[in-house]
């Protein structure tokens, strides 16, 4: 019975004592299962906080064997409201909520947490190879490494095995490495370096659009959301790793004074979430390494890791995967690992293999580079390659990233990123936004902001005297562009030839300054289809300004052919004035 789990990244979980608690779970005779066995689940039957009585008693007498092994399911449970549901699963059982309930007249901790909750402690406990998981039977049981975690008599005795675990995850080595390189980084100088480069599941906040964001926002309750909520997938990985290691004494954290600058701002502002690697962590990235008398620590890597959120992910986990193998031991050259691949029937172009690579390294895999041939020197464990591959093949999203990827010579890889956001449909806008405004700014230096609120643009760009309002639409299947979406941008220019502030008291069109005298708009989106060049004409006709838009493929090519000057940024405001399609040669 093959099942599909995601192992490998971790985001949320933090407290060593639950990830204690949820190993313990499998060791006979531990404190933690006799407390299950004799007071936990007799106290959730009791006081009716179970989803199935008759399933939670057959529990103890599994929680009684001597070899404990357990399903996934019974140990995450089932999903439902976070507030209502009642416990579902073992893992569960062993964590306590946040939130306080009221039994027998007594206000206590809810004695149980959600199922997304304990899933998270189960993916750290396997990651990092405290308990074994079996793919054909979907079952858990306790490793070695695991026994000892549980029986630790004291916290340096748990820390040493917790480190040693640490040590065995490759992600911990890449910030390990950042941090002894850097001295000094914040969560988001660490997430831009971990990681797959351009791909939807590694995305990065820009730290001077994050400094921006912060600094210029004055609603404090907004200002606290930013500081706490506003990071990227990769920004998270660093910062839970970070604070794994913080807890073992390996890193500290320290908040750092930055100097951004972003557009004609320039930004000085205390970033808390930021590190430093101790003396501590600096031995110990030795003996990850093998340095000096050590003993290299063999890396934990499982198939899922190698791709996360990739609309074709296990076509990309199995190239991947066939690298690693590959490189092991040897070097090879980039022409080599072609062919191998090729003989896998994966047909993949230098430049696609070079980005894996180089994404391979930062997700901490000691690759070592000699004369344009790579070797792997780490010993990998768990790494598994379904037999069943000739069922694997490239998608379309792989396609166009094929075709752009081989077109981009001097435009950074990472922004890639948008081909996966643009078809990522509507949960990816506001990354999608993000990551634009980081393009237009940041990589080809126009001037702007990313607006993104309730009656405002998601960005603005301007030039010298030119400037553009900008709308992007996330969507897997293409976009038609509406007339409700009609009606907005005509709204916003309007707004913007007016500038009343009885009309939209927010005034977002004061972010363009009073040198900006000609505008055009611009949609971006994953490819456009149905009657959007009526739709342009029909906003031409209500506001006497011209527009186009353009799809992702080709916001690439033109971003490309901007940093190879083969196109001014006058040139661009031309394009962006056609009231149709841009289309790019990507010759």
């Amino acid at each position: 019975m093959k099942v599909h789990r995601t192992f490998g990244w971790i985001q949320n979980p933090a407290s060593t004592d639950n990830l204690r608690n949820v190993v313990g779970i499998f060791l006979k005779d531990s404190d933690i299962n006799n407390n299950l066995i004799l007071k936990k689940i007799p106290f959730l039957i009791e006081h009716n906080l179970v989803a199935d009585k008759k399933i939670f008693m057959d529990y103890i007498t599994l929680l009684s064997q001597k070899d404990i092994e357990i399903s996934y399911n019974d140990l995450k449970g089932k999903g439902g409201d976070r507030q209502t549901a009642k416990c579902s699963g073992i893992a569960q059982a062993v964590i306590e909520a946040q939130k306080f309930i009221t039994i027998d007249n007594q206000k206590i901790k809810k004695p149980y947490c959600d199922d997304w909750t304990a899933d998270g402690f189960l993916r750290w406990a396997i990651s990092i190879g405290f308990l074994v998981y079996n793919k054909d039977t979907d079952k858990c049981k306790i490793s070695q490494s695991g026994i000892a975690f549980v029986l630790a008599k004291t916290a340096q005795e748990s820390n040493q095995i917790l480190g040693k675990a640490y040590l065995s995850y490759p992600p911990t080595v890449r910030i390990l490495s950042l941090l002894k390189e850097n001295k000094h980084m914040t969560k988001f100088e660490i997430g831009s370096q971990l990681g797959f480069i351009g791909e939807a599941g590694f995305t990065t906040i820009p730290q001077n659009l994050w400094a921006a964001s912060y600094v210029n926002e004055q609603d404090p309750k907004l200002k606290n959301k930013i500081r706490s909520d506003e990071e990227g997938s990769s920004d998270k990985y660093a910062r839970m790793i970070c604070s794994w290691l913080c807890n073992i004494g390996w890193v500290i954290k320290v908040p750092k004074q930055v100097y951004e600058i972003y557009g004609n701002q320039k930004i000085t502002c205390e970033i808390g979430q930021s590190y430093m690697i101790t003396l501590q962590g600096l031995n110990n990235l030795n003996c990850a390494n093998g340095a000096s008398k050590h003993k290299q620590v063999s890396k934990i890597v499982f198939f899922e890791m190698l791709a996360t959120k990739a609309s074709n992910a296990n076509y990309i986990r199995l190239r991947r995967a066939y690298i690693i193998k590959y490189i092991t031991n040897k070097y090879r050259s980039i022409k080599e690992i072609q062919e191998y691949l090729n003989n896998k029937n994966l047909n993949e172009n230098h430049t696609t293999i070079e980005d894996d690579i180089t994404g391979l390294i930062q997700i901490g895999l000691n690759i070592q580079c000699r004369d344009k041939t790579y070797k792997l020197n780490d010993t990998i464990v768990n790494l598994e390659i379904p037999i069943q591959t000739y069922l694997i093949s490239k998608d379309n999203i792989d396609l166009i990233k094929d075709r752009v990827r081989s077109k981009l010579k001097k435009l950074n890889h990472k922004y890639l990123v948008l081909i996966d956001l643009a078809f990522g449909g509507k949960n990816s806008n506001r990354e999608f936004e993000i990551q634009t405004i980081d393009l237009f700014t940041n990589e080809l230096l126009y001037q702007g902001k990313r607006l993104g609120d309730t009656r405002k643009p998601d960005s603005v760009i301007y030039y010298n005297t030119n400037g553009v309002i900008i709308d992007n639409k996330a969507y897997s299947e293409g976009y038609s562009l509406p007339r409700s979406q009609v009606d907005e941008m005509i709204r916003y220019i309007q707004e913007n030839n007016d500038r009343n502030i009885s009309r939209n008291p927010n005034q977002w069109w004061s972010e363009f300054p009073a040198s900006v005298k000609s505008f055009n708009y611009l949609f971006i989106s994953s490819l456009f289809k149905g009657n959007f060049k009526e739709r342009l004409k029909e906003i031409y006709e209500s506001t006497k300004i011209n527009g186009a838009v353009i799809n992702i493929e080709n916001l690439l090519y033109l971003a490309e052919q901007i940093k190879t000057h083969k196109i001014s940024y006058p040139e661009t405001f031309k394009l962006f004035n056609i009231n149709n399609e841009v289309v790019i040669s990507s010759n």
